[in-house]
């Protein structure tokens, strides 16, 4: 065929124009297919990957030729799922297989369960359907592995849960030849834990909220280790790393305090036992920037900027562009919005108030009411007579964002009402829940405790009526704490581990980043009740 010779000879543009003269219509099945083949091999050639995967979304037959193309195409967009579903078929096509496939294997669905949405948003914004994952058992085996390495809690059970995936799976290839990530999950249990939380003084509720977490997924899991508790609030920094050194804490969870974190740090990256503080260093949200020089210290904290990240990803892959974003003047939700607009890569119009009071105005001036009303008032002025007139919004925003509070939240719905914006989609972090407000038909982000709770996480609800605390987050943030600190020595070594750790957690699925920062991504729910069912936002974003 013409058109391979001149692939062949590396005139992809030439090639492309002469196959753009046929009609695939015009050609039996396997003939279109190669064409579609040879358009996308042309389409790789000059570097337009995702016209690429277009092409062989349209091949019928498929072979291992074409799962070879699929795995560079995807391989070039960075599409880790593509790229794993093409290794996993290319390996079926072989009697044998070896750990090093199986590690690339594996390590593109973790890499993919780390940012879930990132092919929907592509190709959503290319107006392609995706190519589906095969129902292959061998397809299906690997993502029942990838499903339980990263949602089976913590170390200890995600080590029954691997040796229980193996007598289901016994004939699958992962399980005769095991991945490497696998080996760590026989090394030797933690078997001592120091929590250091504040205990006395103002906050000691707070630090309550964390540790009755932290013991509840303790006690659930059954796991025989010792825990040593420590007032972080009655001790200095070195006082708590000596009482650390004392018990012979294998892992160290704390503080939890902001100024308290600042001033631990220095000593806990000195003691190299591995260290999780339960709050963000400075600059750490940096996801450029190391904020720490060694690898025993982990960050994990309930960050606002993960939840507007996750709206940010959740809200491209339902492909609104134009967006109003409504926020107060609170630290967090200044927070929120800057994050928002590095994420977002559309249009973003503001609408700012200080009191509830003039919530009302700020949505009317950035729905262009506000002008409406003004251009009446010259024109009436002009006539010098009352003119009938009915106030105009703008007709292009796709979609609202609230930073809102549930109060404000509350009076934000007939302010939308009022300036003809209550037809647009409105999109919200969990701090909408939490005033035991719920604002019907918003599309929020929540913690997956609260969407989807597990045994344990419904005891804890049900024992401390979470529904209706409003330290919710630091109950969950110590049930969460408790599986990452059992991961706390994998993940303080260069490792698969550390390379590759995503996680199903009760605040969002966890992604550790360079500088030992665990980023989330949270369920996102649509609010119909207090609570409803919900799906992972886009997922989740987790």
């Amino acid at each position: 065929m013409e058109a391979q010779t001149l692939l062949n000879t590396g005139a992809a543009d030439r090639a492309l124009k002469l196959m753009s003269g046929f009609e695939p219509g015009e050609f039996s099945e396997a003939t279109s297919d190669g064409l579609f083949s040879l358009t996308a091999q042309a389409h790789l050639s000059l570097g337009n990957h995702i016209e690429a995967y277009r092409a062989l979304t349209r091949v019928s037959r498929i072979t291992a030729d074409y799962w070879f193309l699929l795995k560079r195409v995807c391989t070039q967009l960075a599409f880790n799922r593509c790229r794993a579903d093409s290794l996993i078929a290319l390996q079926a096509e072989s009697a044998l297989s070896s750990r090093i496939e199986h590690d690339a294997i594996l390590q593109a669905l973790l890499n993919a369960s780390r940012n879930p949405g990132y092919e929907d948003v592509i190709l959503a914004a290319a107006e392609i359907i995706p190519i589906a994952t095969p129902e292959t058992s061998s397809h299906q085996g690997w993502y029942a592995l990838t499903e339980i390495l990263t949602s089976a809690g913590s170390r200890q059970s995600t080590a029954v849960a691997w040796q229980n995936w193996r007598q289901r799976w016994p004939d699958h290839k992962a399980a005769l030849t095991p991945p490497t990530i696998t080996d760590a999950l026989g090394v030797e249990a933690t078997k001592s834990i120091a929590l250091m939380l504040p205990l006395s003084g103002d906050l000691a509720r707070v630090g309550r909220a964390v540790r009755d977490g932290f013991i509840a997924a303790f006690m659930s899991e059954n796991i025989d280790l010792d825990l040593h508790i420590f007032d972080s609030a009655a001790s200095s920094s070195i006082e708590l790393i000596r009482s650390a050194r004392e018990v012979a804490a294998d892992v160290i969870v704390g503080p939890l305090l902001k100024l308290n974190v600042d001033t631990f740090a220095p000593f806990a990256a000195a003691s190299e036992t591995p260290t999780l503080l339960l709050n963000y260093l400075p600059n750490s949200t940096d996801t450029n920037a190391t904020a720490t020089p060694t690898l025993n210290l982990l960050q994990l904290g309930t960050a606002i900027e993960d939840e507007a990240a996750t709206l940010a990803v959740h809200m491209q892959t339902n492909q609104h562009e134009r967006v109003m974003i409504v926020y107060n003047n609170s630290a967090w939700a200044n927070k929120a919005l800057d994050t928002f607009r590095t994420a977002w890569p559309h249009p973003v119009y503001p609408a700012n108030f200080s009191t509830i009071k003039q919530l009302t105005n700020a949505v009317g001036k950035a729905m262009g009411v506000a002008k409406s009303n003004e251009r009446r008032a010259r024109v009436s002025a002009l006539l010098k007579e009352p003119v009938e007139f009915l106030p105009r919004a703008r007709q292009d925003l796709d979609a609202i964002v609230a930073l809102t509070t549930g109060f404000e939240s509350a009076a934000l719905i007939p302010a939308l009402q009022f300036h003809f914006a209550d037809h647009l989609p409105v999109y919200s972090t969990s701090q909408s829940l939490r005033d035991n407000e719920s604002p019907k038909g918003f599309t929020v982000t929540e913690l997956p405790a609260l969407v989807q709770p597990t045994t344990a996480e419904r005891a804890l609800i049900k024992a401390f009526n979470l529904n209706q605390n409003p330290l919710v987050d630091l109950y969950v943030l110590g049930l969460t704490a408790f599986q990452v600190a059992t991961w706390a020595p994998a993940l303080s070594e260069t490792s698969s581990w550390r390379d590759h750790f995503t996680r199903q957690s009760p605040i969002g699925r966890l992604s550790l980043e360079a500088g030992g920062r665990l980023s989330r991504s949270l369920a996102v729910t649509t609010v119909q009740d207090p609570r409803t069912e919900a799906f992972m936002g886009a997922t989740e974003s987790e």
